[in-house]
């Protein structure tokens, strides 16, 4: 039987529960409503031209597979920041809606394998069109128009 030291069994352990948090994190946790799974678009990806935002594809890759998402903010009407969520559900498919429920204000999670939008408080859940399936939400979600040219991604804001 070998015994091993203090520090071998804590270098040990901690391993084996980074793994098991890495791998909650990838299957499970990512999902969850308190955690968010969208990452930030990277800085210089996107630039506001008036009243709308330009996204390359190519510098926010997060969002160019099917089920890829991206979060953003930009400076809204009076100065005030507006934050956003870009999701792409489908084919040459993108949307954007404002990332806030509708009900308590708390950013959104995109769940791509069940085709929904759910707030972090994990109460409100919302469709692809930004309707909403549960509540307490009352009111739909703000979308943006958003069309895609070639490698870039137009928002109208």
């Amino acid at each position: 039987m070998r015994v091993i030291s203090r520090r071998e069994f804590i270098k040990l352990t901690g391993a084996t529960a980074l793994c098991a948090c890495a791998g909650a994190g990838i299957s499970g946790c990512a999902n969850s409503a308190g955690v968010s799974s969208i990452p930030l678009a990277p800085e210089g990806s996107y630039r506001q031209e008036g009243d709308r935002v330009v996204l390359s594809l190519t510098a926010a890759d997060q969002l160019t597979p099917v089920g890829g998402a991206v979060r953003l903010a930009v400076d809204g009407e009076g100065g005030e920041e507006l934050k956003m969520v870009i999701i792409h559900p489908e084919g040459e498919d993108f949307r954007a809606f404002a990332d806030r429920c509708t009900h308590n204000g708390k950013e959104l999670n995109y769940l791509a394998e069940d085709r929904k939008l759910l707030c972090r408080s994990g109460k409100s859940h919302f469709d692809l069109e930004g309707n909403v399936l549960k509540g307490p939400a009352a009111s739909a979600l703000l979308a943006y128009p958003a069309r895609r040219e070639g490698d870039r991604l137009v928002l109208e804001v």
